[in-house]
């Protein structure tokens, strides 16, 4: 049998001077976050209810733990609630790292 050696990435983020695991892909986050972004972009053609707010920001705080691991919210937040707005900040920081990095691999592999 042959014996091959596969590489295999292990993506980490340096945020506020604490290194996180990257669990998700670029592509993956960057369609999850687009799709947090497009729920506050519907926000504009009509009033949101607060139940639409709230589920709004359980996504984007979720999908920021699915990225980051379990407790990154808290750790990065040192505690404090994270609005909706500061989650949604945070994603776009994050997809825009990870649209910069697909970019990169790619240009590297040529």
């Amino acid at each position: 049998m042959q014996d091959i050696t596969l590489r295999v990435e292990d993506a980490r983020i340096r945020i506020n001077g604490e290194e996180y695991p990257m669990r998700l892909t670029d592509v993956a986050l960057c369609v999850r976050a687009g799709a947090v972004l497009e729920a506050c972009a519907a926000f504009g053609d009509a009033p949101p209810s607060p139940e639409a707010v709230l589920r709004t920001a359980q996504e984007a705080a979720a999908l920021l733990e699915d990225a980051l691991g379990a407790g990154a919210v808290m750790r990065i937040s040192g505690g404090r609630p994270v609005s909706l707005a500061l989650a949604v900040e945070w994603l776009g920081v994050l997809a825009h790292a990870a649209a910069e990095g697909c970019t990169d691999a790619l240009l590297a592999e040529d």
